[in-house]
């Protein structure tokens, strides 16, 4: 009897599964809930600028360190300032739940529908989900680079010292530095004063050698690595003769090749987006 009981539940529940499912995937397609979303990120964002404005110093490490090891450090010793980051997290999280339901649920319409159109016709009409999928991606992105980014402390090199990475995965060796100067008579004030620095580095590994030259907005990939340029000494000509060093910030970022492809998906979706108003366009004045 009590065999037939557990058998009869079991399949109850088998049979409900399926509709449960289907009305959890309505809830978080509702759009409604993307309203709730978004008043409630605005209230948070709210909150956030003046916790970011009177407390600077908390915030500005995250950059530096990664997202764990802030949490770890600076985020849950500080939960009062700081606890709108994480619901900040928390309602980003399901918003992107909500718009990848919604997306998903219009593409499939579209595409069931696909015999009643032109190819071009459901492009066109696949265009904004395009754009949408892309922004899920990028933020898909930034969350990796945040949670899974090896962030090595600055490393401060003058010319002739270098940095080995970590494993050995190669060394970084501080070779030239050629800045470009202001040198002119309108700006008097600027005369001298280092425009844009152009650091000189020798990248190395047991098999390869390369050089590559970082600046301000500048950076250089090694062996999976991007060295970006933080400061350097001396920012005007007439201090020359003080010995020469760079700030270098290195970090492996799986997050970047998520970007790359979320920016070529959007740019999809805006050629296809664009290119069906202008069509529309023209074929309205006709």
């Amino acid at each position: 009897m009590t065999t037939a009981t557990n058998t009869t539940t079991l399949e109850n529940a088998v049979k409900s599964s399926p509709s449960t499912l289907s009305t959890l995937w309505k809830m978080a397609g509702s759009i409604n809930l993307s309203i709730i979303l978004l008043l409630l990120l605005t209230l948070d964002s709210l909150v956030g600028y003046f916790c970011l404005d009177r407390n600077p110093s908390l915030f500005r490490p995250m950059g530096d360190m990664g997202l764990m090891t802030w949490i770890d450090t600076y985020g849950r010793h500080n939960l009062a300032v700081t606890g709108w980051f994480f619901v900040l997290l928390a309602l980003l999280f399901v918003l992107c739940c909500n718009t990848f339901v919604c997306t998903t649920d219009r593409t499939l319409r579209i595409l069931r529908n696909r015999k009643q159109h032109s190819t071009a016709r459901l492009l066109f009409r696949l265009a904004p989900h395009c754009m949408h999928y892309a922004l899920l991606l990028i933020l898909t992105g930034y969350l990796c680079s945040y949670l899974f980014s090896i962030v090595i402390p600055t490393q401060t090199l003058v010319i002739g010292s270098e940095y080995i990475l970590p494993n050995q995965a190669g060394t970084i060796r501080f070779i030239s530095f050629d800045p470009v100067t202001y040198n002119g008579e309108r700006l008097y004030w600027l005369d001298g004063n280092v425009l844009s620095p152009k650091a000189t580095l020798r990248l190395s590994t047991p098999h390869t050698e390369q050089e590559a030259v970082i600046g301000f907005n500048r950076p250089a990939r090694f062996n999976g690595y991007s060295l970006h340029l933080k400061n350097f000494e001396p920012k005007t000509q007439g201090k020359m003769h003080r010995k020469t060093r760079i700030d270098l910030h290195v970090r492996k970022d799986p997050g970047v090749m998520l970007y790359l492809a979320g920016l070529i998906l959007f740019s999809f979706g805006m050629v296809l987006y664009g290119c069906e108003w202008i069509f529309f366009r023209e074929v309205s004045k006709k």
